[in-house]
């Protein structure tokens, strides 16, 4: 989630606790608040009572919900920042989402591959999710345990990032539905 996000949630929350004070105190006299909204007319029928209270019971709940959310949700970033005593470095998801995609490639013998990467920048980790078509008929587990393993090699060699999960998902030559990508060589 990132900043604007989180303040945007924080606002909506406020707004929300503050509409539900004032709704409450609308009809239901309240010594010091009731006061300061008294050009609106209170009343005590009972049924519009219950029913301002359980709006303002559930919007109170719902911003009390979004503020928690936008405090304690892990921040997702685009790009990560390094600091140093020689200046600072950023390095964005795109290019090392390329970076891996061909890695992969080279050194896994599949084609047809397609990288996802969260990064969340509080407690620098990285969630990766792969893609591939095998083009050689290969027992796809071992693929899959080749392409982690250059995944995390990969990340911990570019961004000194923990990898905390990498998803991989590798299809058969056979079963890919697009088969003109997958590398098999074309005789005349």
């Amino acid at each position: 989630m990132n900043k604007f996000t989180k303040l945007l949630i924080w606002i909506v929350g406020l707004v929300g606790i503050a509409q539900s004070i004032w709704l409450v105190s609308l009809v239901v006299p309240i010594d010091h608040l009731s006061s300061t909204v008294n050009k609106t007319v209170q009343t005590g029928t009972p049924w519009i009572l219950v029913t301002a209270v359980t709006i303002a019971a559930i919007v109170i709940l719902v911003s009390i919900i979004m503020i928690l959310t936008a405090i304690f949700s892990p921040q997702k970033a685009d790009q990560l920042r390094f600091k140093s005593p020689n200046g600072r470095l950023s390095i964005s998801k795109a290019a090392v989402e390329k970076i891996l995609q061909t890695s992969i490639m080279e050194k896994g013998n599949v084609n047809d591959v397609k990288v996802k990467m969260q990064l969340h920048t509080k407690n620098r980790v990285a969630r990766v999710n792969v893609t591939a078509v095998d083009k050689m008929n290969q027992d796809l587990v071992k693929v899959g345990e080749d392409i982690q393993t250059i995944v995390a090699e990969k990340v911990q060699q570019l961004m000194d990032v923990e990898v905390k999960k990498v998803r991989v998902k590798v299809t058969p030559f056979d079963a890919s539905s697009n088969r003109q990508k997958a590398g098999h060589p074309r005789v005349v």
